[in-house]
């Protein structure tokens, strides 16, 4: 599969967005509070301080689905076994 230059950057940024969700999901999300700063920036939101002790609101069904949507089931396949073998 051959793809443009966004769709490159737009598939980078989903991955991360995916790694982000799997790693805050698993536990505490206080305990990462740059990723949490970072998500802040990229959402235009201010959520990032009050977020210790509380549960982290999965995107992941979200985020798959565009992928699938984007790029297919192949790319969606490999994106994850990517994300397992980083965390």
């Amino acid at each position: 599969m051959e793809l443009s230059e966004d769709s490159k950057y737009r598939l980078a940024y989903l991955m991360m967005r995916l790694t982000f969700d799997q790693q805050l999901s698993a536990g505490d999300p206080g305990r990462y509070p740059a990723v949490l700063e970072l998500l802040d920036l990229l959402a235009g939101t201010q959520l990032a301080a009050g977020a210790g002790g509380k549960r982290y609101a999965s995107q992941r069904e979200k985020i798959e689905s565009f992928i699938d949507a984007e790029f297919g089931d192949d790319v969606l396949a490999l994106v994850n076994r990517a994300i397992t073998e980083i965390l």
